[in-house]
């Protein structure tokens, strides 16, 4: 403040031909010195005279006090009561800004009573101004009161303690941690910050782990209850609120081997070379501090070095700043003996030593140079216009009234010698700057504090920070992670339990059917209509269509036994033809076998219909080709049947039986058969027909594609129809079981028709309880069975006659009645 103040008097645009004097008190930290210093500052007399100001000095414009927020609030009520109205205010004895140093003072020293208006009743409290110009803070960072209009002539150069806890709450919330300590002072200032943090944290959704306060006097038990509540946590970030009074905290850590913890430190405990125990330093390595922006005040540091106690005997701070540089007291009768210290001799020289610039509370410098330059130029400004008309080398301490310095402090706005601006918003703060400073712990022990960033709390997008830069506990250049529960994978969602806080969850996994694309998910959402979750659960898929793929082993057989089936007919039918002028071909009409072989032959192809994607054609075909095939096999086995009893019954002279003889009479018979289903099938294609169905439901992974029969009363009616055609070719065949055994036929048509009936009845409950791909294959099982049944039943026992016994292929033996020739010759 000195060195302010002399650089002021010696400037020529700053109030010239103006002298500035000043006086100090020294509070001791204390509120009732805090008060009696400025009693004694408001009357202007060593003995303090209440209401009363004695005017031997010129006129005080301004207070810079005080370091403790407790005692700034003290100092800020009391001054609060000395305050009239402006338009109320008579003319006095004026001055300048603290008038000359102590022991420059008048003889004929005068006490005029401060005047209180009669008008003070009714008025608005913002109607009043303070009578001695203002108050300026340069360390009290705690909020003064609720309301800025109770001490409205409070202003400070530092920013209060709601821009610290904005900042710190900043750090956190950048860093991505979500589970963090609060560690604060039990005293007004460390409640109050960390109350800002935790409400400002919260809104991020962060969650406090646990909130410790420190208490002011050591409480050993206090502090191992805190410090074992911060061994137990899982939380490795700590935001702390509190001064030197951590340092007994920091020793039980230690103590305890505590390790990988991370301090968010405010501006009390950023002065972190107070701490001299390696225990502390240890604890601190790799923390962030935030401090209020500083820098070394340009000519400051060549004022120091050139004090000396012998050269500034009036001052009395410098031998005790001496004593504190040098670690040395001047004489034995000194109260603060310092431990292994010597006798101070003067001779001792600051050149030699620049540790002093590093000693704490150092760096308020900067903060007391701009107070001091601000109401310099507040009374700059107010001289001016009180009388523009004067020159400035003419201004000069007559008309000076210290009340309005308040009113132009409140505009004030100057570049200081670092080029930075000061002025002061409407709650008297300055503009809120903070360095981030991340500690390095030397290998000499000693700290090391590298700036790694700057934070402007009151503007949202103002942090600028290297995260690269910054070393971390234990060495570390990655953020720390501190989190409650890890992440929860993609797949699995987040459950809350109510007795824990929302950042502790549980990772579940997702259900059946439901997906979560993104880590940390709350829910898992569920996949739309025709997709499904892949393995992983983290993406939805297009379900899989499920059908009788021709790959698949049991397409694979199936398909290979549709075609099997196929050739067999044909290569019979070859073999008929290569035979058909002998007796066994021609016994039964070799006609209607060649028709018979050849519907046989397509009832097995028309089961390839069944196997592969379903579409619409083929959804449309599969029915109608399986009907017509055995609509045409079934009608030429009873041709057959018709053709074995009329031939029979044909020996009997006159008889009708003869008719039925006619080749014509036997294709009459097919075609009428085939007509009936042909008319049964066209009909159900009009009012219903089949058509590919899609069932997403039946199997949730994946999509069923079928064949919907659209009216299952035709269906049922076509098979009912076939039904028919073989009923009537059994019972036909049942009724010719007296002819001759040799002439087999009859026997052989009720041999196959029995075998089809077996399968049709093994088919119709299998194929009710069947669904989908599985209802197709028993669909298709069923025809090649049923077909394979007729086809071994009607023309293997020919077949192995016409192979391997050739020389029962004649007419006798065929109308031969032996009936062990004829098995034996089978």
């Amino acid at each position: 403040m000195v060195f302010a103040i002399e650089e002021i008097n010696q400037a020529s645009s700053l109030l010239p031909n103006i002298t500035l004097g000043f006086r100090i008190f020294d509070s001791c930290q204390m509120v009732s010195r805090a008060l009696l210093g400025t009693m004694q500052f408001l009357t202007g007399h060593q003995k303090v005279v209440p209401n009363f100001h004695c005017h031997h000095i010129s006129p005080e414009a301004g207070l810079i006090a005080e370091a403790g927020i407790t005692e700034s609030r003290a100092i800020a009520s009391l001054l609060g009561l000395y305050r009239y109205p402006q338009d109320c205010h008579t003319e006095k004895e004026t001055g300048l800004f603290s008038a000359a140093p102590e022991g420059r003072t008048r003889s004929n020293a005068i006490c005029i009573p401060v005047f209180i208006c009669e008008k003070l009743k009714g008025m608005q409290l913002n109607d009043f101004s303070p009578s001695f110009g203002a108050q300026i803070s340069y360390f009290a960072t705690g909020p003064v009161t609720n309301e800025r209009s109770q001490f409205p002539s409070f202003f400070r150069t530092i920013p209060s303690n709601k821009f610290q806890a904005l900042g710190l709450a900043r750090l956190v919330i950048h860093f991505g941690w979500t589970w963090v300590g609060l560690l604060a002072t039990d005293s007004e200032y460390g409640e109050q910050g960390i109350q800002i943090v935790q409400e400002e944290i919260i809104k991020k959704k962060v969650c406090v782990a646990f909130l410790s306060l420190l208490p002011l006097l050591l409480d050993m038990l206090r502090v191992r209850n805190i410090a074992n509540t911060i061994t137990a946590s899982q939380a490795r970030v700590i935001v702390t609120f509190c001064g030197l009074e951590v340092q007994p905290l920091f020793i039980q850590l230690y103590q305890q081997r505590v390790e990988g913890r991370v301090w968010l430190c405010s501006e009390a405990m950023s002065q972190i070379s107070v701490f001299r125990n390696p225990k502390d330093m240890l604890m601190l390595n790799g923390s962030l501090s935030i401090s209020s922006h500083k820098e070394p005040v340009p000519g400051l540091r060549d004022f120091i070095l050139q004090l000396h106690p012998t050269t500034s005997s009036e001052d009395i701070f410098i031998q005790e700043f001496w004593s504190k540089v040098f670690n040395c007291r001047w004489n034995q009768s000194s109260v603060e003996e310092v431990h292994g210290s010597r006798y101070c001799t003067g001779k001792e020289n600051l050149n030699d030593i620049n540790s002093f610039v590093n000693m704490p509370g150092f760096g308020l410098a900067f903060n007391v140079h701009n107070a001091v330059y601000a109401i310099a130029h507040a009374l700059h400004d107010m001289m001016a216009q009180e009388d523009p008309r004067r020159p400035k080398a003419q201004m000069g301490p007559r008309g000076f009234s210290p009340w309005k310095v308040f009113q132009y402090l409140r505009k004030v706005r100057f570049k200081n010698k670092v080029g930075e601006e000061v002025s002061f918003d409407e709650h008297g703060d300055p503009p809120a700057l903070f360095d981030i400073h991340n500690t390095h712990l030397s290998s000499s022990n000693g700290f090391r504090l590298v700036q790694v960033g700057q934070l402007s709390p009151s503007q949202t997008k103002k942090l600028a920070i290297s995260d690269s830069i910054i070393m971390w506990t234990g060495g570390r250049t990655e953020i720390p992670i501190s989190v409650c529960t890890p992440s929860c994978p993609m797949g699995y969602h987040k459950s809350h339990c109510s007795d824990r806080p929302t950042c502790c969850f549980d990772c579940v996994p997702c259900a059946r059917g439901e997906i979560a694309n993104q880590t940390d998910s709350a829910i898992c959402s569920s996949c739309p209509e025709g997709q499904w979750p892949d393995k992983g659960q983290t993406k939805c898929l297009p379900k899989k269509e499920l059908f009788l793929p021709f790959h698949e082993p049991l397409g694979v057989i199936l398909a290979s036994t549709s075609v099997c089936g196929s050739l067999l007919p044909v290569v019979i039918l070859t073999l008929f033809i290569a035979h058909r002028e002998t007796p066994l071909v021609r016994a039964n009409s070799c006609e209607l076998s060649y028709l018979l072989l050849f519907g046989l032959a397509l009832s097995s192809l028309c089961c390839l219909l069944f196997l592969g994607q379903p579409t619409h054609r083929a959804c449309l075909l599969r029915q109608v080709a399986f009907g017509m095939t055995f609509a045409l096999c079934l009608s030429c086995i009873l041709a057959k049947t018709l053709l074995v009893v009329a031939a029979f019954r044909a020996i009997r002279p006159g008889g009708l039986s003869r008719v039925w003889l006619n080749s014509r009479m036997s294709y009459a018979v097919i075609l009428l058969g085939c007509l009936i289903q042909l008319l049964l099938c066209t009909t159900w294609f009009v009012v219903s027909p089949p058509s590919l169905k899609r069932d997403p439901h039946t199997l949730s992974n994946a999509i069923t594609l079928s064949c919907d029969e659209g009216s299952p009363t035709a269906f049922w009616g076509m098979l009912a129809y076939l039904g028919l055609l073989a009923g009537l070719s059994l019972t036909g065949a049942f009724l010719a079981r007296n002819l001759p055994e040799a002439f087999n036929e009859a026997s052989l048509i009720c041999f196959s028709l029995l075998g089809c009936f077996g399968v049709w009845l093994a088919f119709v409950p299998a194929y009710l309880t069947s669904r989908g791909r599985y209802a197709a294959a028993t669909e298709a099982f069923a025809i090649l069975a049923s077909s394979l049944a007729l086809l071994s039943g009607m023309f293997l026992p020919k077949c192995y006659i016409l192979l391997f016994c050739p020389q029962l292929n004649n007419r006798r033996f065929l109308m031969r009645s032996e009936k062990h020739l004829t098995f034996k010759s089978l």
